[in-house]
């Protein structure tokens, strides 16, 4: 695949400054890339703290703060050097210690994982963050905060279940989104929570030259960490399931998966950064951790007030905002492999004249999409590089749907059927699929 990097390499990538403008809550991170014939190129991304007063950055202990605004750099500079990959780093305005410069060269790595296999790019020997082993690393700072929990609210089944769980506990939360669509403030009044918001501006020029995959959630984690300090929380909750620690395929020998950011790996690597290098007075981990996608899903359609406004497939994020703002419930582009995925998990549980009413087709009776099916499945092929789950929930899901007895014949089904006979082992799948609540 075509990589901007096969006509222009980079001969250094300096992760610059981060200033705040506490006037109006403003983050600006600077990057520099340097080519050949010490020709250099300055990147500027901007986050928008909106709910953020002037008066709450000084509350907050100077070195919480700069630990914070140096993470994200780091985590936020990922994007511009997917885009210019190189192993000689620099770090302009602080240094590294080993271990920190592991962190972040395996967040970097595994974050990537997929970008590199699309790519064809080796990473191999690629990712060199600098440190320096007499530089000991500051004892992490006290800051309580009050016990409240920021919860992202990524406008799917997912986050709602949190919320709905958190609201059955009387544990109080607020939500957080990063760039929130209609979606998303759809959902929050739905749900019935606050929102706090973050906006960010990527340079005009990283956009035009590539949009890479990138660890979203990492983003976000250290995003909403500078939250918390700001506002008061001591907790921040995703809502990730156990399928997300099951990968895609090997490449270099490395495990691929689209979902990695999502992962326990993932979610315990930065969590433990954050309380040995920022606070120990804020952690993060997931709601769902352990359910299946399936368990989710069944646990979410208990929920039938949300049926017709959450968004789980990934395409609306690529819609321009007039067309967002125009749905008036949710979306599904009915292409890709989560809506595929999706389709047979709900469909396990919803009579199929109402799985038509929410997704608007009968994804089983699509001929086009068995290529899905089968990669899905496990029948051929790796799991598609999209947010699915494991091949042993969408066979448990499928058999459920083929026992309602109301697709019979369509191609899908066929397809089914032809590997997965009557006398298959489906009560092995459930007892791991549902090992919290059998269905």
């Amino acid at each position: 695949m075509w990589h901007i990097t096969k006509i222009l390499r980079a001969t250094s990538f300096t992760f610059g400054t981060y200033q705040v403008d506490t006037k109006h809550s403003t983050i600006t991170f600077t990057y520099h890339v340097e080519f050949k014939f010490g020709i250099v190129k300055t990147f500027t991304d901007q986050l928008f703290l909106k709910d953020v007063k002037p008066e709450l950055w000084e509350k907050v202990p100077k070195a919480v703060l700069e630990s914070t605004l140096q993470a994200l750099l780091l985590m936020i500079g990922i994007n511009y050097w997917l885009a210019f990959p190189t192993n000689n780093i620099r770090i302009e305005g602080f240094t590294l210690t080993r271990a920190q410069a592991r962190f972040w060269e395996t967040l970097y790595l595994n974050g990537l994982g997929e970008f590199f296999y699309l790519m064809q790019i080796d990473f191999r020997n690629l990712i060199k963050f600098p440190y320096d082993d007499s530089v000991i690393a500051s004892a992490p700072v006290r800051f309580e905060r009050p016990k409240r929990i920021l919860l992202l609210n990524g406008a799917g089944k997912d986050s709602i279940l949190s919320a709905e769980i958190l609201k059955a506990s009387g544990a109080p939360f607020d939500f957080f989104s990063f760039a929130p669509t209609p979606a998303h403030q759809r959902i929050a009044k739905l749900v019935g929570a606050k929102t706090i918001s973050v906006n960010r501006q990527r340079d005009p020029w990283i956009k035009a030259i590539i949009s890479g995959a990138y660890p979203s959630v990492s983003t976000f984690t250290f995003t909403a960490t500078l939250l918390a300090e700001l506002l008061g929380y001591n907790s921040i909750i995703f809502s990730n399931e156990r399928s997300a620690d099951f990968g895609n395929l090997n490449y270099l020998g490395l495990s691929i998966n689209h979902q990695w950011c999502k992962s326990s790996e993932a979610e315990k690597l930065i969590n433990d950064y954050i309380q040995s290098f920022i606070t120990p007075d804020i952690s993060t981990h997931s709601l769902l951790r352990e359910y299946s996608e399936l368990e989710i899903v069944q646990r979410f359609v208990r929920y039938p007030q949300y049926l017709y406004d959450f968004t789980s497939c990934n395409t609306y994020f690529f819609l321009t905002r007039l067309e967002q703002f125009l749905l008036r419930k949710n979306y599904w582009c009915n292409r890709c492999p989560k809506c595929v995925f999706l389709f047979a998990c709900f469909s396990a549980f919803l009579p199929k004249k109402e799985m038509i009413n929410i997704f608007g087709a009968d994804l089983y009776s699509k001929k086009r999409l068995l290529p899905f099916f089968r990669r899905i499945l496990g029948i051929e092929g790796f799991k598609p590089l999209d947010c699915v789950g494991e091949p042993e929930e969408m066979i448990l899901a499928m058999h459920y749907a083929v026992s309602r007895q109301e697709y019979s014949g369509e191609p899908a089904i066929q397809l089914f059927e032809e590997y997965f006979p009557p006398d298959y082992n489906f009560n092995k799948l459930a007892r791991r699929a549902f090992a919290n609540e059998p269905k």
